[in-house]
């Protein structure tokens, strides 16, 4: 495929380079100076950590950074509210910390948006943790507080659920067994769930200070998609997670995290290891985003057919007594995320994928797997500028010269499989 034609000559453009170095240095200062290790002891305290830029973010500066988190590209499918970052994802002073908000709100004049009547917010990184990433994750996060004084009961605290995790997309055309769909729930935040197959002995309803940290899973069957649900009875031993957190997560900052090994998930909450520890048999298979996220819980939902579905407010009455609740946030005053020192893992997708000279002037070389669809997007503008597949060789490669000088983002689709690169333009 021949790039995208462009219009501007070098001879207009000016050739802020020194610029784009000071940004770099910048940015290596700001990343060095904070946290190099997680909260707490992790399951070997020999381990070294390096911390990893494009998928972490102190939420320091004035806006967010769109450059390394989506807006709207490749966001979860939700059935029961839309996503709205522009409007719902901001920098905001919260208890003293430089944070970022997520908020959720009523549609304007209750108008559904196809049949949904919420719209959210979400901070999902635009690159991928590759498969068989070894590392940890770790976010600080203060909860959404609900108190819907016309509510009764349960209902009073409960309506939303802050939630930080991982996925992946789905591989549908892999083999039978294999995974098409991994995602590892770092932590789920005032679910209220009620667990109506809990073992003798084990409390069925969750309150304000209980917290979920459990598995998702599809495989690949002769039907099609076979969903491993961590309450289901095939999957609960392996997959569901439900612990005390022994405090309102409502209330104050607390640290949320997973350390992901070859073999086995152990979380985390402020540094000290909750819950069970999990096998990791199926969930390094696939690459996978970094995500945190508000989504809406009973009684602003139903839960049917294993999926969310929306319930209108105005006409519900249970709902409609706590939507004075509304709109609520949640707030994340960092994302950090650590690849094991020694292990293969790069900054996100396939270890195969580079791009040289890097920064640029004339030419650049691309290599990536055959037939992988590669984009150039400028990160000022957002516009993508050069467009293109791999040979048979590995390798695409591209003028630049006429692109101006800046900072620009590279993606590579490799059959689903994302890898983002950054490029500069000098």
């Amino acid at each position: 495929m021949n790039p995208l034609p462009l219009t501007k000559t070098k001879m207009k453009r000016m050739k802020p380079t020194i610029k784009i170095i000071l940004i770099l240095i910048a940015n290596f200062t700001f990343y060095n100076g904070i946290a190099q290790t997680p909260n707490g002891t992790t399951s070997n305290p020999n381990d070294k950590w390096n911390l990893m830029p494009a998928f972490s973010d102190e939420f320091n500066a004035s806006n967010i950074d769109w450059s390394k988190w989506s807006k709207t590209q490749n966001l979860p499918n939700t059935k029961a509210w839309k996503w709205n970052n522009d409007t719902n994802v901001t920098i905001t002073s919260f208890k003293s910390q430089s944070a970022a908000q997520i908020t959720i709100r009523q549609n304007a004049n209750n108008i559904p948006a196809n049949n949904t009547y919420f719209n959210s917010g979400c901070l999902q990184t635009i690159q991928q943790l590759p498969k068989n990433f070894v590392g940890y994750v770790e976010a600080k996060i203060h909860g959404s507080d609900i108190n819907a004084s016309q509510a009764a009961d349960l209902d009073k605290r409960r309506g939303v659920c802050p939630s930080f995790w991982l996925y992946s997309k789905f591989f549908d055309s892999k083999p039978i067994g294999e995974t098409v769909y991994a995602e590892i729930d770092v932590v789920e935040l005032q679910q209220f769930d009620y667990d109506v197959n809990a073992p003798a002995g084990i409390e069925k309803q969750d309150l304000i200070d209980d917290a979920e940290s459990n598995l998702h899973l599809v495989k690949k069957a002769s039907f099609g998609r076979d969903w491993f649900r961590p309450k289901q009875a095939k999957a609960r031993d392996n997959q569901l997670n439900k612990y005390n957190l022994g405090f309102d997560p409502t209330q104050n900052w607390h640290t949320y995290g997973c350390e992901i090994t070859p073999t086995k998930l152990y979380f985390y909450v402020d540094g000290i290891r909750v819950g069970k520890v999990l096998n990791n048999t199926n969930w390094s298979d696939n690459p996978m985003y970094v995500i945190a996220s508000l989504g809406l819980r009973v009684p602003f939902v139903s839960f049917l057919g294993n999926v969310f579905n929306a319930i209108n407010p105005e006409t519900n009455s249970r709902a409609q007594k706590s939507l004075s609740e509304m709109p609520t946030s949640m707030y994340v005053d960092y994302i950090r995320v650590w690849k094991k020192d020694g292990t293969d893992n790069n900054n996100g997708g396939n270890n195969n994928v580079s791009v040289t000279p890097n920064p640029a002037n004339n030419f650049v070389t691309i290599t990536a797997p055959s037939k992988s669809k590669i984009t150039i997007t400028s990160i000022t503008s957002g516009q993508t500028v050069k467009r293109g597949k791999a040979n048979k060789s590995n390798e695409l490669r591209l003028r630049v010269s006429d692109l101006d000088s800046g900072l620009y983002n590279i993606k590579v689709d490799n059959q689903g499989e994302i890898t983002n690169l950054k490029l500069a333009i000098n």
